[in-house]
């Protein structure tokens, strides 16, 4: 599986990574503040996140990137979410992307592997870059 079948997985799969996502946040300890906010809005934009990955993954620092994760953290503060709650929610989205993409498989070669290890890289970066700005736009909001 090359590389743009891997994005092109995750694109696919928004639906089912938002609904497994707002799953996980259901079982996650400690997330009360954040499960405040309406599902469905939450799925929403979990959803078009995933669908977008692909444009941004392997641009962590592209400025679209930067705001989108600021302008969420600036959201959370106003609506009272724990700082905490806002990284664990990031960290659970690429938990539960990385989780589905190793269940669709296809790693059954050392290139694949490779391609893999390079999109876990890839992913790791991206949401590290995310708690990055959205501790930012948290921080920023009054």
């Amino acid at each position: 599986m090359d590389m743009n079948n891997l994005i092109r997985l995750i694109e696919g799969g928004a639906d089912k990574l938002a609904d497994r996502w707002v799953e996980r946040l259901r079982h996650e300890e400690l997330m009360v503040d954040y499960l405040r906010i309406p599902e469905d809005v939450l799925r929403e934009h979990i959803r078009q996140a995933y669908e977008a990955i692909g444009t941004y993954l392997d641009q962590p620092t592209h400025p679209m990137m930067k705001e989108h994760f600021r302008e969420l953290g600036r959201l959370r503060r106003r609506e009272n979410v724990p700082l905490t709650e806002q990284i664990r929610a990031i960290q659970l989205a690429r938990s539960v992307l990385w989780q589905h993409v190793m269940e669709q498989g296809g790693f059954d070669s050392t290139v694949n592997m490779y391609q893999a290890i390079n999109l876990y890289r890839q992913v790791t970066a991206f949401f590290d870059h995310g708690i990055i700005y959205a501790v930012e736009g948290y921080l920023e909001q009054k």
